[in-house]
């Protein structure tokens, strides 16, 4: 039998969203994972513009932003007092089409994955788990075992784990999960609550033993509340992160009552849980054939809501990698740009949300100078910071991971002659509304699909057509061309944003980031930087 192309082990968001990108490719795969249904609580709440504009590339941005609740808003509390307001996003000129945090349940996310991949005739094997494995150099051997104990042998090119903290596929291939555990408890319910909590908005109760946040939720109920305490309690969980326990609403209430000062009651809940959590990453992403992505690369605390969005973003920048390595269109150096381009976003992730949980806790202390910076410092502090539409642009474009860049990924090349102006190579394409080929359009749209896109800037008739058509049949399964008329409205200060004022071109990679980029309408430096990484469909690798 031939060896199956892509095993994914774990059918939550990031094993998902990698079983859409490769389906979206036509590359084989099958997906695994030991539980018998998906999950029906909401677990993670918040998808941020860059996920949900990997989404759209398959048709999903837009029917998960009607599923759920956009805010922008985080009104800070004291008590019942309100003592601060201030919009994260919202801005004029922003690049994007998803401008907001979308709060929608994990559940609801993972249903319309599934739905797409139903639709296309895939199946998600549920109940069937990876007991066993060994890597070689080409291929990993991997042994299944069903919901009834039946076991099944395969061979795979590829095995990838998106199998969570608890990763089987990475205690398989020994590699290290380094990190730590933080002291605190935390408490989150899905529940009805009546008090001063603005609706739409991100609701903040700061306390001097702990703090209460309110989250929009919608559906099933109306908030997601997340509590924590200030005083460490005794641990001894592990090396993972999310080992969960039973609440009750009472205790919930109890907890939250500090930081509200009894201010917000709640009620009717759907869902209570206690949990752990832990600031952890793998040494490596990938082991020969075998890869790691989401949680079980990287876990770390919820501040920011970009746990579950780095982890479909991973496989995002997996995915269309696996699919052109395995059509036989890519160098192997293009499978070692996943860990060197994931890897030190996954880093920086880690130590973003452990100091700012570390700030969170110091505000949260009992004594003068904490209550002082709670009630008196941050309230004058961030409307400040707030109204200035840079510093908002910039907070916005890090929490929803639009300025997540590769700039020193092999994988892109700034060409010559170079341009001054507009998103460097290794920087996400940005999305303006533009005519492209005679049609209006938004550029993601247009650029952004199963093979990298050459973005043509400028007049028409001033490109080497001879020398473009050798490029495209050269690398015809892998390159499609787009052409942008600096004359055609409203395409002026589109060009002006990506800054091809005077001619220029691009290589758009297919999740969305600049590969190459130059000035002018000579297409040699193209040619060249194809021919490091891609294989010529003519002839051959180089």
């Amino acid at each position: 039998m031939h060896p199956l192309d892509v095993l994914i082990v774990g059918a939550g968001p990031t094993g998902l969203a990698l079983a859409a990108q490769l389906q979206r490719f036509g590359t084989p795969y099958r997906i695994i994972d030991r539980s018998l249904d998906r999950a029906h609580e909401s677990r993670a709440l918040g998808v941020q513009a860059r996920t949900l504009e990997c989404l759209d590339a398959i048709g999903l941005g837009d029917a998960l932003v009607e599923r759920g609740r956009t805010s922008t808003c985080v009104v800070m509390h004291a008590g019942a007092r309100t003592i601060a307001s201030v919009q994260l996003g919202e801005l004029d000129g922003m690049d994007t089409r998803y401008p907001f945090i979308l709060f929608v349940s994990q559940a609801e996310t993972e249903r319309l994955l599934i739905d797409h991949l139903h639709a296309a005739g895939a199946s998600i094997e549920r109940g069937t788990e990876l007991i066993a494995f060994t890597a070689g150099e080409d291929l990993v051997e991997c042994v299944l075992r069903d919901a009834v104990g039946g076991e099944e042998r395969l061979s795979a090119r590829y095995l990838v784990g998106c199998d969570g903290a608890h990763s089987t596929v990475r205690r398989g291939a020994g590699i290290a999960f380094e990190g730590d555990s933080y002291p605190q408890d935390f408490a989150l319910g899905d529940i009805e609550a009546d008090g001063p909590l603005e609706p739409e908005a991100i609701n903040a109760f700061p306390g001097d033993s702990g703090i209460a946040l309110f989250f929009p939720l919608g559906h099933p109920t109306t908030w997601r509340v997340i509590a924590v305490s200030a005083d460490a309690v005794p641990n001894d969980r592990g090396t993972a992160g999310g080992a969960t326990s039973d609440l009750t609403l009472a205790q919930l209430q109890t907890l939250v009552d500090s930081p509200t000062q009894r201010s917000v009651r709640l009620r009717d809940p759907a869902w209570l849980t206690r949990f752990h959590l832990h600031h952890r990453q793998t040494t490596h992403y990938r082991a020969g054939c075998v890869f790691l992505a989401g949680d079980a690369a990287h876990i770390h605390s919820p501040v920011g809501a970009q746990g579950m969005n780095t982890g479909i973003q991973d496989a995002w920048n997996l995915g269309w990698k696996l699919a052109l390595a395995l059509r036989g269109a890519a160098m192997p150096r293009l499978l070692d740009t996943y860990e060197s381009e994931r890897w030190p976003v996954g880093h920086f992730l880690l130590k973003y949300t452990d100091r700012l949980f570390g700030f969170v806790t110091r505000v949260m202390s009992s004594g003068r100078i904490a209550s002082w910076v709670r009630e008196g410092v941050v309230p004058r502090a961030l409307p400040l910071i707030m109204n200035s539409p840079w510093a908002r642009s910039r907070i916005f474009r890090f929490v929803s991971e639009l300025a997540i860049r590769y700039d020193a990924s092999a994988l892109v090349e700034e060409g010559k002659p170079r341009l001054r102006r507009g998103p460097r190579a290794g920087a996400r394409l940005p999305d303006v509304r533009l005519t492209v080929d005679g049609e209006l359009t938004n550029l993601h749209r247009a650029a952004i699909g199963t093979r990298l896109g050459l973005i043509l800037c400028g007049d028409p008739d001033a490109w080497d057509r001879p020398g473009l058509a050798a490029l495209l049949d050269d690398y015809a399964d892998v390159l499609a061309v787009r052409h942008v008329p600096g004359d055609a409205a409203p395409n002026a200060s589109a060009i002006a944003t990506l800054g091809a004022r005077r001619g220029a071109h691009y290589v758009v990679r297919p999740d969305g980031y600049i590969a190459y980029r130059a000035g002018g309408y000579d297409l040699a430096g193209v040619s060249g930087f194809m021919r490091r990484t891609f294989r010529s469909a003519r002839h051959g690798s180089p």
